[in-house]
């Protein structure tokens, strides 16, 4: 996993998925969860009101990361403009 910070947007990557960790204005922080070099294909969005610590975001960031999809067809029907 790498972990890389710009700005305010932080990314978590492994070697399938990205994750944008972003610091919303009045608390909070806002995820999204991408595939790999594919900024369209959106896989999860999760919004955290309460105004945590950067480490708490990093390791939700990290449980997103990982999250396992039980679906069979996971990337069946995605990115339909290219078929």
């Amino acid at each position: 996993m790498k972990l890389n910070k710009i700005n305010e947007i932080i990314t978590l990557t492994n070697d399938k998925f990205e994750v944008h960790i972003q610091k919303k204005i009045f608390g909070g922080y806002i995820f999204k969860k991408y595939v790999l070099n594919s900024p369209f294909d959106l896989l999860e969005t999760r919004e955290v009101r309460l105004d945590i610590s950067e480490d708490e975001a990093i390791d939700l960031g990290k449980e997103i990361l990982n999250k396992i999809y039980k679906t069979n067809n996971l990337f069946s029907n995605f990115n339909v403009l290219t078929n």
